[in-house]
């Protein structure tokens, strides 16, 4: 059985003056944290749900090309450091629903006003960031959850060195058609990868993207705090394998994860989950239902049956891309 999401704590608590949020006059997120226990040996399936706070909340009054103005900020620029990594993400309903765009932060600290210039090439954007029309969407601005950042919140001895991920604490990305490992150096502090020479400590864990955790030496605890997300998440899963994480810290079904015959999923599409020694294999038939029934070799369909914790990821694999716009599981 896989773990489930361990919400530990809930909390509705009023935004600090150090956050930024234009046309509002009181704003609240639900914050918490989660914990997830890594093993001393082996792999653990991990996903990060929870978010770093928005620095800006507001509507968008107008764009021009791949740069948004904000109506009632000014100085955006100057919340954001050089060298870190932020992205925008509609929270309103409508056709831009969850969409995602990274920002330049270059072109926006030099613009230092009202204005984000979002990242026409970003690979993580849900939507083109030029083309797309988001005048009159409600967005937040926020800082990605980095590898740093994951470093930052393990308990435990950590393990590092700067040749191998054999013997050091890394992080394993899908990529294409295999795992990429990133592993912790032995300054305890950048993380290294075979791809190229460069730290790596500021690299993107994008919302959705899941991991698996490889610990050395010892057991650890990555405890995740942060904010809930409060609007519809788009899920952009492509054909192949993919591994994803929860948009929520909560538990899920292969139906609440989207897989359903009627949600444009395929038969024989797979939800393969990490279980220690291996994966895991749900597989979508029919049954005669729009929805289908997931088999993962019992008897009976596997449709209720949770397969992810908030805290955990779990791998797709399609014939044919799916775009799905996932529901907030409450309401404010």
């Amino acid at each position: 059985m896989m773990k489930k999401t361990n919400l530990l704590a809930i909390l509705t608590l009023a935004a600090t003056p150090a956050f930024l949020h234009a046309q509002t006059t009181s704003y609240s997120d639900v914050v918490g944290y989660q914990t997830t226990s890594l093993p001393s040996s082996g792999y653990k399936g991990v996903g990060i749900p929870l978010l770093n706070p928005a620095l800006v909340s507001g509507n968008v009054s107008a764009k021009a090309s791949a740069v948004i103005t904000v109506s009632g900020a000014s100085n955006i620029g100057s919340l954001l450091q050089s060298g870190q990594p932020y992205y925008v993400e509609v929270t309103s309903t409508g056709s831009n629903a969850g969409n995602r765009f990274d920002v330049n932060v270059d072109a926006t600290k030099t613009s230092n006003n009202g204005t984000i210039t979002l990242d026409g090439s970003s690979p993580r954007n849900t939507a083109n960031a030029t083309t797309t029309g988001l005048t009159g969407s409600s967005i937040v601005l926020r800082k990605h959850v980095t590898l740093d950042q994951i470093r930052a919140s393990i308990t435990g001895t950590l393990v590092g060195n700067d040749d191998s991920p054999n013997t050091a604490d890394a992080i394993y990305v899908f990529r294409g058609s295999g795992f990429v490992p990133y592993w912790l150096g032995a300054d305890l502090q950048s993380w290294w990868s075979n791809d190229d020479p460069d730290d790596h400590r500021f690299d993107v864990i994008a919302p959705g993207q899941g991991l698996l955790f490889r610990k050395r030496g010892s057991t650890g605890t990555l405890v995740s705090t942060g904010v809930v997300r409060n609007n519809d998440f788009l899920s952009v899963l492509g054909s192949g394998y993919q591994l994803n994480a929860p948009a929520f810290p909560k538990d899920y079904t292969p139906v609440q994860l989207g897989g359903a015959l009627d949600n444009g999923w395929n038969l024989n599409s797979q939800i393969l989950v990490y279980s220690g020694t291996g994966f895991t294999i749900n597989t979508l038939t029919s049954d005669g239902s729009s929805t289908g029934a997931w088999d993962n070799g019992d008897p009976d369909p596997a449709n209720d049956i949770v397969v992810v914790g908030g805290d955990g990821s779990f791998m797709t694999k399609l014939s044919a891309s799916v775009v799905d716009l996932e529901t907030k599981p409450f309401s404010n």
